[in-house]
């Protein structure tokens, strides 16, 4: 390492035989004290740069620097390189009046009970009296010059920007340490069973003995309990612990944005080091989880804590040396035994070809989302909200969650950017899965209607419930489900549902009426099916021909507890899955009671496919060739729903029309009037429907 580099590194002091490194002392006093070379001076950032950028320095050997590049992607290794040697530089500081070391080791949770006692975040005060900044090795600034803050109604301050990356630093690593504590504690609840995964996500049986697992120990010497960190064998799953950490998470947020510098003073300095340690921490990946949240109603619930996560992400994006952890796609973390042990691991001398401490997946294999990408369900339920004639009936407080969303969304991505023409049947189905209209009330069936009547009263909370679940609905209804819904009474909507590849129901569309009764959510919808050849198919076992539903989850078919409605905790949505995961399937005559395993009895498979002949006609001609050949269904409700899904994926109902003809090695019943089979006619009308529909 240079000279000029070790001086920057140790705060202005050059080494000589009062001199020390890592643990050892040195003498009490110096003859003559070295001018403080500050890391800030240009020709240091340029010395520094340079051997940063080299991934190693002149004490590595090549087989130390050979493992680094061989561990990591290189934007993952620089990072890396960043936070150890900021750790160096911290834990090898000397006091800058007396030049006896300071720290030499970080205990995080000493500097927790420090700062919640009022103490600066980063000074500390050596044996001969005088303070040093942990940041820039100096004594620390004084008056006006000081950085001050209040958080939580505690006084806080720090001597430079590099004294908030070694506040920071110190937050993230306590934070790592409690969310790896709290998953091994977790984990080790779970039954075997969950534990041991295939996929490798979990900790698996022996959390205590594993040599990736968190280990509580007793610290003589300090007579308290420490934690060993070896180095994770598994994957985390953030979700199994949000009740348990939202609020240690608030708190950690709140202190980094006191650390950040406003929206507004974005020419302020950080330290280089800052966006590695937020990288490379397990914040970051708790922080995309809590964005990708798809409940409006569950962030209501948790507003504290996702208002301090949106000006996190708020301050990194308006940064110009932190924007990055937002916009850019992230490196997936496989393994990590969290920042404390990623930062210190320059301490090991003996490297392998991978480190103990992280694991990442490279490029090939995929990458995580950014910041923005993950708050992308949550910007469109939140506009979906605003925007309905009734949102204020989803009340004060989930408004304001979604105004704040919306604006930091529109920050994100600004508004000026244009609209993606839509050029894809998954698109089409991303844009216009859940839309409103005025007039849904008026296009139920005569049993709908009646129970739509009947609703004379709501209860407090019934409608914020419907509001706010239908705003979710536009990101969470699983594929090919399309919802309309009545833009003054949200209790009343319409389902289309497409039926599934493979199955006899492919190609059709099959129509759903829905109405939430006045006890909803503590009961469940009323749903009829509304695609019954005007009352005469009967599609499935358990879709009748007048109509009814037969679901457990509707309370119209027994079943055992776990698969009844759940008060408060089912939704419209699931309703939606299970007619599309249980009814619509490859077999349907297994849902008839007796049948469960039809297919596995002598003679049964033939009889299945002879009833699925049945219902594949059936389908063919009800369920696609009448929204074709109608003209008030092609041009009805589902109007835009119908030409779009025969643009796209007209062509391919006609190929698996014709395919089912072709293995049966019997035509599908014919038309009446017409001379060809259904498939032909289908055909036919699919071009017409291109040409004359399709603009």
């Amino acid at each position: 390492m240079s000279r000029l580099l070790k001086k920057a590194l140790l705060g202005g002091k050059t080494s000589g035989s009062g001199g020390k490194s890592g643990g050892e002392s040195a003498s009490s006093s110096k003859a003559q004290k070295a001018p403080v070379v500050h890391p800030d001076d240009e020709e240091v950032a340029r010395a520094l740069s340079k051997e940063l950028n080299a991934g190693y320095d002149e004490h590595d050997g090549p087989q130390d620097h050979q493992n680094r590049q061989y561990a990591y992607p290189k934007e993952i290794e620089d990072s890396i390189t960043h936070v150890q040697k900021f750790a160096k530089h911290v834990l090898q500081m000397t006091c800058y009046k007396c030049d006896n070391p300071l720290i030499q080791r970080l205990d995080v949770d000493y500097w927790i009970r420090r700062w919640k006692k009022g103490a600066s975040l980063s000074a500390f005060e050596c044996q001969c009296g005088a303070t040093t900044c942990l940041g820039c090795a100096d004594e620390p600034q004084t008056g006006s010059q000081k950085y001050t803050g209040e958080y939580q109604g505690l006084k806080l301050d720090w001597c430079c920007s590099k004294g908030s990356a070694f506040a920071a630093w110190v937050l993230l690593c306590w934070y790592d340490h409690m969310e790896l504590n709290l998953q091994a504690r977790c984990q080790q609840l779970q039954p075997t069973a969950k534990r041991d995964r295939k996929n490798g996500v979990g900790f698996g049986a022996n959390i205590r003995n594993q040599p990736g697992a968190i280990q509580q120990v007793w610290d003589g010497a300090n007579q308290r309990a420490k934690y060993r960190i070896p180095g994770l064998e598994q994957a985390l799953d953030f979700k199994q612990v949000d009740s348990k950490t939202d609020g240690v998470t608030s708190w950690v947020l709140g202190m980094l944005i006191l650390l950040l510098p406003p929206k507004l003073e974005t020419t302020k300095k950080v330290s280089p080091a800052l966006a590695s340690m937020i990288e490379l921490s397990l914040l970051q990946d708790r922080t995309a989880q809590l964005l990708r949240n798809d409940s409006l109603q569950d962030v209501n619930k948790r507003a504290d804590l996702y208002f301090a996560t949106f000006e996190f992400v708020n301050r990194l994006f308006h940064h110009p040396s932190l924007d990055h952890l937002v916009t850019e796609d992230r490196f997936m973390k496989k393994q990590s035994a969290g920042l404390h042990a990623i930062s210190t691991d320059w301490k090991g001398k003996e490297r392998n070809n991978a480190t103990t401490s992280l694991t990442v997946a490279d490029k090939s294999e995929g990458m995580a989302s950014s910041l923005i990408a993950c708050l992308s369900n949550l910007a469109t339920q939140s506009k979906v909200l605003l925007s309905g004639s009734h949102n204020k009936a989803a009340g004060e407080d989930i408004l304001e969650i979604a105004e704040r969303i919306q604006k930091l969304h529109t920050c994100l991505i600004p508004s000026t950017a244009k609209m993606a023409t839509i050029t894809t049947w998954k698109e089409y189905l991303q844009a216009y899965a859940v839309t409103r209209r005025p007039d849904v009330a008026k296009r139920l069936c005569a049993f709908s209607a009646e129970q739509a009547r009947a609703v004379r009263s709501s209860p407090k909370n019934r409608m914020a419930r419907l509001v706010t679940e239908t705003s979710e609905m536009t990101t969470s209804l699983p594929e090919n489900v399309f919802v309309i819904i009545d833009d003054v009474r949200p209790d009343i909507m319409k389902a289309l549902i497409i039926g599934p590849q493979g199955t006899p129901y492919e190609g059709g569309l099959f129509e759903f009426n829905i109405v939430c009764g006045e006890q909803y959510p503590a009961e469940p919808p009323v749903v009829r099916i509304a695609t019954t050849g005007q009352g005469r198919v009967r599609f499935n076992p358990n879709l009748y021909s007048d109509g009814k539903v037969c679901l457990s989850l509707l309370g119209t078919w027994p079943g055992g507890p776990e698969t009844k409605w759940q008060p408060y905790k089912s939704t419209i949505a699931s309703v939606l899955v299970s007619i599309q995961a249980m009814i619509f399937v490859d077999y349907p005559v297994e849902n008839e009671p007796g049948h469960e395993n039809l297919r596995k009895t002598p003679g049964g498979l033939q009889i299945c496919i002879s009833y699925n002949h049945r219902w594949r006609r059936d389908t063919l001609k009800h369920a696609t060739l009448d929204w074709l050949l109608i003209p008030e269904r092609r041009n009805g409700l589902w109007k835009n729903v119908v030409n779009d899904y025969f643009r796209f994926c007209g062509r391919g109902v006609v190929e698996s029309a014709r395919k089912w003809e072709q293995d049966h090695k019997a035509p599908l019943t014919r038309l009446e009037g017409f001379g060809k089979g259904k498939a032909g006619v289908l055909s036919d009308e699919i071009e017409k429907a291109i040409r004359q529909y399709v603009k």
